[in-house]
Order: structure tokens, then sequence, then C-alpha cells
């Protein structure tokens, strides 16, 4: 190595920015500065090794076939706040960097060898995604305030319910058991609309904050008490619920209860009319999510209509004579959104209806 190569590494060695110099087709590791092993972990002990083998986790992520590609084609490569599980001292950390990895080719066209070089933007990808998910908690807060504004102009229908009929059994003597019956029922349907949207909007006021805790939780207590206040709340003391395995979920017990209050409650709800109705609830593990699947055999949702089922205030045409405000799914969608889950949903008119919740194994709110 001549006096000015010498001088060059020297100068790399003593920048604040992190290189790496690769010299062989296989990506040897000919040298590494100060900045680079910091970033790496690891120390003077991985000079001269290959690439793969001294990050064997980098290589089941793909960087080491990356780097190949660029020595065989010459070609650089350039990627922005990618992102890289670095493993440390035994831990692994989800990081995000900019980097390139730089050919140096001679004039046949030839890769001599790759100059890496590397930041962490690791706490600048957490600052944005800090912004971002103010702006959307803005965002979801003006929406849930115009919501909560909505319903609480719906309880004067109700109440009106309520007041003129009271007022005509104070105004009115004599009255027959028919009569009583008929308006009795009237204000208890008036109380049971005010109740169902004074509940909603505790719902609504309660995801407004959305700060959950993140604990790990089991479901087998919620889901066993959701079904037994279902069957009360919507006369289904026949229903059947076939529970399969519930996988326990991180995060908190209360919006876990909300949430499968919503989906158990409607399928309890709209099978409650079938000769035999039956809830099936069971929970899987599928590529980094755990899957809860709620079924029904019940009224089913029209096709026309599965596309607006999330939206607020939408009900079903099929659900005249069933309770409800059409608060419930959206609200579920919000909360699913905000937890970085999915909710989805299938149905068949007459056959039932299928929601899917899909939770993040290890959940970050």
């Amino acid at each position: 190595m001549n006096r000015f190569q010498n001088f060059i590494l020297q100068t790399l060695e003593k920048s604040r920015g992190a290189t790496a110099i690769y010299d062989t087709a296989d990506i040897r590791i000919a040298f590494v500065n100060s900045a680079m092993f910091e970033i790496w972990g690891r120390g003077e002990e991985i000079v001269g090794l290959l690439f793969g083998e001294a990050f064997p986790e980098f290589t089941e992520q793909g960087f080491t076939d990356i780097l190949k590609k660029v020595w065989a084609t010459g070609q650089t490569y350039e990627a922005i706040a990618y992102p890289a599980n670095v493993t440390i001292n035994g831990v692994t950390e989800l990081k995000y960097f900019d980097f390139i990895y730089q050919a140096i080719v001679d004039e046949e066209g030839k890769t001599s060898a790759i100059i890496h070089t590397a930041t962490d933007v690791s706490s600048r990808r957490q600052a944005l995604e800090k912004v971002r998910e103010q702006s959307a908690i803005m965002a979801f807060n003006n929406e849930l305030e115009i919501l909560a504004h909505t319903l609480s102009h719906d309880l004067k229908n109700p109440l009106s319910i309520a007041k003129m009929g009271t007022q005509y059994l104070q105004t009115k003597g004599g009255l027959s058991e028919t009569e009583q019956y008929k308006w009795t029922t009237i204000i208890l349907d008036a109380l049971v609309s005010i109740e169902n949207i004074i509940g909603h909007n505790i719902q609504l006021n309660q995801t407004r904050l959305l700060k959950y805790n993140n604990a790990c939780v089991s479901l087998e207590e919620i889901i066993h008490k959701i079904c037994l206040e279902s069957q009360t709340l919507y006369s289904g003391t026949n229903c059947v619920f076939k529970i399969g395995r519930l996988e326990p979920l991180y995060g908190d017990k209360d919006v876990f209860y909300q949430i499968f209050f919503n989906i158990i409650g409607n399928a309890v709800k709209y099978s409650s009319k079938q000769k035999k109705p039956i809830v099936e609830i069971s929970s899987s593990k599928k590529q980094g999510y755990i899957i809860y699947t709620i079924q029904d055999n019940g009224i089913g949702i029209p096709k026309k209509e599965l596309g607006s089922i999330f939206q607020q205030f939408h009900r079903a045409s099929n659900t005249e004579g069933f309770p409800g405000t059409g608060i419930g799914l959206c609200v579920v969608k919000k909360i699913m959104i905000r937890l970085k889950g999915n909710i989805t949903l299938s149905s068949l008119i007459d056959k039932g209806t299928t929601v899917e919740l899909s939770f993040p194994e290890l959940a970050e709110y």
C-alpha cells in the first residue's frame, strides 16, 4: 500500500462519517473506521472476514445480496431511512439508516472495491413518526369531536319522546292496562336509546385520548364476560358460543373490551332471531400478527353495502328491528388503525358474518 493510500485510510479513520471498504467479489471487509464499528457494535476482529460471515443477521435481511449485486454490476446502491435489525451484545434493535454502497470501478468497468458509508437516522425517523402521529391524533380528535356533538344532538329526540310519554301518563287518568303498557313501552324504548347514545359517547371520549397501556392481556375472562353480557343485552340466551384458542394480546384491557364487545355484541344481536344462533370465536398467529376471528350465522350484510359498513352512522338496510346507532364498527375501525392493526369483514345474506381482527404480535403503541 503506497503512502497516498495510507493517507486516505488515515483520513477515513478520523472521519466522523461511518465508513467501511470491501475489496473482493465475495465482500471481504478490508477497512472499517471507528464510526462504523460503533454502528455495527463490533471491533477489529471482523476486519478480514467476509461480510456474510461477520454479519449473518444482515445476510438474512438481504444486505449481502445487495453488496454482491453492486460488485457484479458496478452500479452504486443508495438507500434512505432503510430499516435494519442490528444485534449488539445479544440484543436486537430495529434501526433506520441512510447508506450508500458505492462501487469503485477501473478503466475496464470492473469493480475493484465498494465504499460503504452510513448514517444512523433512527432518531430522525422516530421524530418524524411522532409528528405524523400527533397530526393523526389531531385529525382523529377533530373527527370524534364532531361525532360527539352529533350524538349529543341525537339525544333530543328520545328525550322528547320520554318526556311526552311521561306527561301523557301524568295527565290521563283511568288508562287501561293496554294503554299504560303501550306508553310505558314507548318510554322504556326511548330510555334505552338514550342509554345507547350515551354509552357510545363515552366510548368516543375514551378513544379520543389515544394513550393505551401495553401489558400482556389474557382474553379468556374478557371474552367470556362479553358473551354473557351480550346474551343478556340482546335477548340471546339460546345463543351457542363455540370458543377456540384465545391468544393473549399486548395492549390495554379496557380497549380490548371495547373492541370485542362491539364485535361479539353485533354477532349475538344479528343472529338472535335464528332458530339456533351460533357465534364462533378463535385466534391464530400469522406473519407477526395475532388474528381473532368472530363468526356468526345471523342476517348477514348486503354485498353492495360492505364497502360502507365502517362509516359512521351507517347501518345495513336489513337491520330494521334491531337496536343500534351505526357507531360501533366505526369506533372499532379507528381504534384498530391506532393500534397498527386491521379489521376485515366478509358476509353473506342469511348466512352470517365473519370479522377478522389483526393485532400486532408485539405492540408498540
